[in-house]
């Protein structure tokens, strides 16, 4: 029996857009936008990367132009018979390790040691993030329940981590740098 074809080496990126246009076809603007509402938190991606994306999506065969066209006259994207396959195949793949890029815990990991009386500021600014993220995520419809409850349990942990961080501040004020 052959051994099935290895899937394309893509971007994180290219496979967001490949996975958002299986689910329906859209254009490069209902992309962007469903990106925001569902995935930036955990993975953004912007026009500059996205356009490139689709562009690189149809030359390998994966995505191609609908028939129909989107509000504007822009392209609605649909993905092909091998762009199914082809994230069923990564789908299978077991997943990179994850890489958490946040400026804010890079600011407050500094913070701590050059400007501790920046610490509380950026702590509060991190536990608005997390109370916005409640907020915004309280509609079921923007997200499948696996995805909403790991959103709202990671919001919760980090509201937690930063009622954590507050009490470490009042039970040990920091120190002016000099």
């Amino acid at each position: 029996m052959p051994k099935p074809a290895e899937p394309p080496r893509l971007t994180a990126t290219a496979w967001t857009v490949l996975g958002f246009v299986a689910g329906k076809p859209r254009t490069g603007y209902d992309i962007k936008q469903t990106t925001e509402q569902i995935a930036d938190a955990f993975w953004g991606v912007s026009y500059a990367q996205l356009y490139p994306q689709l562009k690189n999506l149809q030359s390998l065969g994966l995505i191609e132009a609908d028939a129909a066209t989107g509000p504007r006259g822009q392209t609605v994207w649909r993905i092909t018979d091998a762009g199914q396959e082809a994230l069923h195949q990564w789908l299978a793949e077991p997943p990179a390790p994850p890489q958490l890029r946040d400026e804010a815990l890079l600011k407050i990991l500094f913070a701590e040691a050059v400007s501790p009386t920046a610490l509380r500021p950026l702590i509060e600014a991190k536990r608005r993030e997390f109370e916005g993220w409640i907020a915004g995520h309280g509609d079921p419809s923007a997200f499948s329940p696996l995805m909403r409850e790991y959103a709202l349990g990671q919001a919760r942990a980090g509201l937690a981590w930063c009622d954590a961080a507050e009490q470490h501040l009042d039970a040990h004020p920091p120190e002016p740098a000099p």
